[in-house]
């Protein structure tokens, strides 16, 4: 996939539609723009998708992640021969267990889902762990293997994640399409660069400090880089303490200089921005990334400034990968 060189409409929805032979791209007609993909949440989706398969049984599942205690196990596998009931359903059957309760075990039996305990309190943005069956996370989950399939190539591993203006979803899909790559076992890297408004430090339940404006003023990359425990293939470098000058420490070599190195350690690395209307940060984050995802959010994101940000993109090299129309 090539970026485009020009600025003009028709080169950008050229840009963006480089994916579309093999995503079923639906197509807004009343303005003939062509998205990368939908998203939309809906009601659950129990079409489960095989990952990392555990060999444990269901019943061990939902006492390691203490949604049953080993008494009802046992109590539960008495009684499964005379129901003749799949575990699972014996369970819900004896009130044992919630159809919630049976859906996170589920998804840590095919790989959706990583083993947390109760008390770990997760963001309800994390839609990929908090309801990992349903049609949304199933989207997510798409529009990762695309991106894997269509765009990820060696050199070319490092992707923006923008929007024109604030509130369109940036930071929630960056974050859960970062959950849905380590799930597809990719080694990734989640940057919060949004100096204005971090939120990742918050999806993830981790502390804000030091993170990237530390890295930026001469803190080494160990220093600020977070193995998320419950995803074993993602990190986190969170934003760090608000600097007063987020625009200048953006335009030092620092970013450029880390992402180069990085882009060695990791498959895919994800990069948070500010809204690109009211702040410059996304452009020059863009430029050290080298690749654009731009988000637009159903019935509030302006065409035109989708159209304009892409051009503003391409115009500096910078190559569009595709938008994604965000409903959630």
């Amino acid at each position: 996939m090539k970026a485009s060189s020009s600025s003009s409409s028709s080169d950008i929805t050229a840009a963006v539609s480089d994916l579309t032979p093999a995503l079923d791209v639906p197509v807004d007609k009343a303005h003939e723009f062509q998205w990368l993909t939908e998203v939309q949440l809906q009601g659950p989706n129990h079409d489960l998708v095989a990952g990392r398969f555990s060999q444990r049984k269901l019943g061990e599942i939902m006492v390691m992640l203490e949604l049953l205690s080993a008494e009802n196990r046992d109590f539960a596998l008495e009684q499964q021969a005379t129901l003749r009931l799949p575990f699972g359903e014996c369970c819900i059957h004896l009130n044992l267990i919630d159809a919630e309760g049976l859906s996170q075990a589920l998804a840590w039996q095919f790989g959706l889902l990583s083993p947390t305990s109760k008390s770990f309190t997760l963001s309800e943005d994390l839609v990929m762990l908090t309801r990992p069956l349903g049609s949304y996370a199933e989207a997510l989950r798409k529009l990762g293997s695309r991106l894997v399939s269509h765009w990820l190539r060696p050199g070319r591993n490092v992707l923006a994640i923008t929007s024109p203006a604030p509130g369109e979803g940036r930071s929630h899909m960056a974050a859960n399409l970062a959950i849905s790559l380590d799930q597809a076992g990719l080694r990734t890297l989640l940057v919060d660069a949004d100096f204005r408004n971090p939120r990742q430090h918050i999806n993830f339940n981790v502390p804000q400090h030091p993170g990237l404006s530390r890295l930026l003023c001469g803190f080494a990359p160990e220093e600020v880089v977070r193995q998320i425990p419950y995803l074993s293939h993602l990190s986190l470098i969170t934003s760090g303490p608000t600097p007063p000058n987020p625009s200048e420490l953006l335009t030092r070599n620092g970013l450029a200089v880390f992402l180069e190195k990085a882009r060695e350690y990791y498959d895919i690395i994800l990069i948070d921005t500010p809204a690109s209307v009211a702040f410059s940060d996304a452009e020059m984050i863009a430029l050290a990334s080298g690749s654009a995802l731009i988000i637009a959010r159903r019935n509030r994101t302006r065409e035109r400034d989708v159209r304009k940000l892409a051009e503003r993109f391409t115009k500096n090299g910078v190559q569009v990968v595709g938008t994604v129309l965000n409903s959630y």
